[in-house]
């Protein structure tokens, strides 16, 4: 008797330590391909929600000294003043502090163009690549590194992938109790 209730204490710590690492595998495989889903490098169609968070380093003034962050939404929309600003920046790579601390780095310098990563930190870490003129840009490529929208989808798969390796680890029970089953019974006879 006493045999049993150690076995039957014995199989049910497999079960659990078979459920947590099989939440753990497929939570981590659920994370891995929520990463890749929501970090995807954009080069093209820059309209709407992209438009909007496509980051811009302008310089302000003929002494360069002063840095703007614009977006490619309202660049677009024509309503900002192009006459005072510049879009090549006079440095390798600059700071901007808008209240958020954002970057910019001259990747290659072609004289008349540059070619320019905006790295936006916020609410979301972004990254923004494009060729500067001194009057236009032209975007290359946009990729959002990490946002909140990923802790939340994060969060939102907790249950779902709960459920899943709660179904697995029963299923792998129920065939390892049946194989006990059977190969005591073949013991038996």
């Amino acid at each position: 008797m006493r045999n049993n209730i150690v076995e039957s204490a014995d199989r049910k710590g497999n079960w659990v330590r078979q459920g947590c690492l099989t939440f753990i595998v497929i939570y981590g495989l659920c994370l891995i391909v929520l990463y890749f889903a929501t970090t995807q490098t954009r080069t093209e169609d820059f309209t709407g929600r992209i438009a909007h968070e496509f980051a811009i380093a302008a310089v302000a003034g003929s002494d360069g000294g002063t840095y703007r962050v614009l977006n490619l939404e309202r660049l677009n929309a024509g309503n900002i003043d192009l006459t005072d600003l510049s879009f090549l920046l006079p440095k390798k790579s600059i700071t901007i502090n808008a209240g958020d601390i954002h970057s910019a780095e001259v990747l290659e310098d072609h004289g008349d163009w540059q070619l320019i990563a905006f790295y936006y930190s916020n609410t979301r870490t972004s990254t923004s690549v494009y060729r500067a003129y001194q009057d236009r840009i032209e975007p290359i490529s946009y990729r959002v590194t990490s946002s909140v929208g990923q802790f939340l989808g994060a969060l939102t798969l907790l249950v779902p992938a709960l459920l899943l390796s709660i179904m697995i680890a029963a299923i792998l029970n129920w065939r390892a109790n049946r194989m006990t089953r059977t190969a005591d019974a073949r013991t038996d006879n």
